[in-house]
């Protein structure tokens, strides 16, 4: 399983970006979190196999239809995925 830490810019917060990553997470099998950051960017841990984690990520780049997503980066990540796909406050 790999793990990727996404930084999402542009208008991604206030437009339902965490509860549509969810559900693609959620439908997608995918385990981490999302949630927004303070600098008005959004944070994305997934974790699953590389072609599912390579869809997420070009998911990501379009968002939600109320999205306007400038740029997303992608870090490899150590981390240990609880069950499931999280939206963190």
């Amino acid at each position: 399983m790999q793990c990727k830490r996404l930084k999402i810019t542009g208008v991604v917060q206030g437009v339902g970006y965490r509860a549509w990553a969810k559900r693609l997470a959620d439908m997608l099998n995918v385990k981490g979190y999302v949630r927004n950051m303070p600098d008005g960017s959004v944070e994305m841990v997934v974790c699953a196999d590389e072609k599912i984690v390579n869809v997420m990520i070009n998911a990501a780049k379009k968002g939600p239809a109320a999205s306007v997503v400038k740029n997303v980066e992608a870090f490899d990540i150590d981390f240990q995925p609880k069950e499931g796909f999280e939206i963190w406050m």
